[in-house]
């Protein structure tokens, strides 16, 4: 039985530097393929994502708009996404599904001559799966807060340290101990493996630009055979204009974007407005939008409150992320882009 493949070619709002936005599904895992105008020595980045929700959109989301896609396309990239089958965590499956939209690039575009893998918090596991038992797969994988399990052969997170490809494990400090582990075990591996820690805490805390470095140092490393065995891979993003204004003793900003699959929201404050206005770290403040006000811890990380409570923090791109620890915050304060948010100490 052939395998049944869907595909629409969308030209609308795609940048002038991608000539095609291809979506649709593969034996039913949802796609999308950004192609460059001109495509540049078959180079192909698969980003993957973490584990979501089953009752979270079922999509191969892709934001064109990023600095870190722009930059790949313009260099001549092709940029892959697959939604997998279902949502969750089965890795066998999703490797097989990575393989599938592998072949039907090839298919469509011709030869892959470099493939990078960079996964995310659960794909980060997978990834490095990948880079111990497939390894044909790709030519190389980045990990962004991976989770490692190095004792229970049972476990989803379970590694050997024995990877075949050279491997990039990007952590915050806030976990990155089982990362540390892991590059120190693969030392006489096969292909040892290299460590960029983000001097923040947080998980998968990290910006375009230090996506875009952590690339640029694996293809070198693919192509010199040269592993930095330790690397910072902290930078800082461009200064931008907050836009944040004062009233009544608040600080007033928007809702500049949402995450559809876990229900967090990014408002514009810079932290810095947030401590000059007296909000300080690990203490409550409030959050009012919609004329409804929620008490707010200013913190580091999802970890920092119990489940069902509020904490906000400062992202590797310099927002304010407002999040509901194991909840969604944009269903219970109704909230979308372009919506106003007033924060202030509480007195």
């Amino acid at each position: 039985m052939k395998s049944l493949i869907i595909c629409l070619v969308i030209l609308a709002s795609v940048p002038a530097y991608a000539t095609n936005l291809f979506q649709g599904s593969i034996k039913g895992a949802p796609y999308t393929v950004a192609a460059p105008e001109k495509w540049n020595n078959g180079k192909v980045f698969f980003h993957v994502h973490g584990w979501r929700p089953e009752e979270a959109p079922h999509e191969a989301d892709l934001n064109l708009e990023d600095e870190f896609y722009k930059g790949l396309l313009a260099d001549g990239w092709i940029i892959g996404r697959t939604a997998f089958l279902e949502n969750g965590v089965d890795h066998d499956a999703h490797t097989v599904e990575l393989r599938d939209l592998k072949s039907w690039i090839e298919t469509k575009f011709g030869a892959i001559e470099l493939l990078i893998l960079e996964g995310e918090s659960t794909a980060g596991s997978l990834v490095l799966r990948i880079a111990e038992q497939d390894s044909d797969l790709a030519d190389g994988v980045i990990a962004m807060g991976p989770f490692i399990d190095l004792s229970n052969p049972d476990a989803d997170a379970f590694l050997t340290a024995k990877p075949k490809l050279p491997a990039i494990l990007m952590s915050n400090t806030t976990e990155i101990i089982d990362a540390v582990s892991y590059v120190a075990l693969t030392e006489k591996a096969e292909v040892p493996s290299s460590l960029r820690p983000l001097l923040r805490p947080g998980h998968v805390n990290v910006n375009w630009i230090e996506r875009r470095e952590a690339l640029h140092a694996m293809v070198s490393t693919i192509n010199t055979g040269e592993i930095k065995s330790l690397t910072n891979g902290t930078f800082s993003v461009p200064f931008r204009e907050t836009g944040t204004a004062r009233e009544d003793g608040y600080l007033v900003n928007k809702i500049t974007s949402v995450n559809p699959y876990y229900g967090n929201a990014f408002i514009g404050f810079h932290s810095d407005e947030l401590i000059a206005a007296g909000i300080e770290k690990g203490e409550q403040f409030e959050i009012e939008a919609h004329g409804k006000t929620w008490s707010v811890m200013f913190g580091d990380s999802y970890g920092d409150v119990p489940a069902g409570e509020w904490v906000a923090f400062p992202t590797a791109d310099e927002y304010i992320m407002l999040v509901r620890n194991h909840k969604s915050a944009t269903e219970t304060a109704s909230l979308k882009v372009g919506d106003s948010v007033r924060a202030r100490a509480i007195k």
